[in-house]
């Protein structure tokens, strides 16, 4: 199978408090439901997580991702993951999340991350298909900031421990 890493950074501001921000992602089941396309998201371990995806399909060629990662956070204003190629994954994935306070009490929120999916693709298609994947990747990160903003903005009540889960768009 063929690898096609990509690299995402975008970047949102949402009307909420860095710290609320911060919150609302470390608590990363909670938060998975902004995730086009998840599945499922199971914590494994300590800061550790499984990530599945549903399948998805372009012409022939069909796909579920699944990886498995370590979450870091300072407390404050930084999360990174890294992806560590547990049994049953078929993806890598590393990345970071960084919060920056912004104007009227608002968070510019950054995601840079790098996912390189396997896919069943012949080794003549791949070069067709490589600018497929990177863009459902920027899609996705796009819509899932998208999400994060609506879930925190439109309903305060998602915040960390209120136990409701905001609804998320698709890709």
């Amino acid at each position: 199978m063929a690898k096609f890493p990509t690299e995402v950074e975008e970047s949102i501001l949402v009307r909420a408090p860095l710290k609320t921000v911060y919150a609302f992602l470390w608590d990363v089941p909670g938060s998975a439901v902004c995730i086009p396309g998840i599945a499922s998201c199971e914590a494994v371990g300590k800061d550790t997580y499984c990530f599945t995806y549903q399948e998805r399909s372009a012409g022939p060629v069909r796909m579920s991702v699944r990886y498995t990662a370590r979450y870091r956070g300072n407390g404050k204003d930084r999360i990174d993951f890294q992806g560590i190629d547990a049994p049953g994954d078929n993806t890598a994935v590393e990345g970071h999340i960084t919060l920056t306070p912004a104007g009227d009490g608002g968070t510019k929120i950054t995601l840079k991350q790098m996912l390189a999916p396997d896919t069943p693709v012949p080794r003549l298609l791949q070069r067709f298909i490589e600018s497929y994947v990177t863009e459902e990747a920027r899609a996705a990160v796009r819509t899932y900031l998208a999400n994060v903003r609506q879930a925190l903005e439109q309903h305060p009540a998602h915040a960390p421990g209120s136990g409701s889960k905001p609804k998320r768009k698709r890709a």
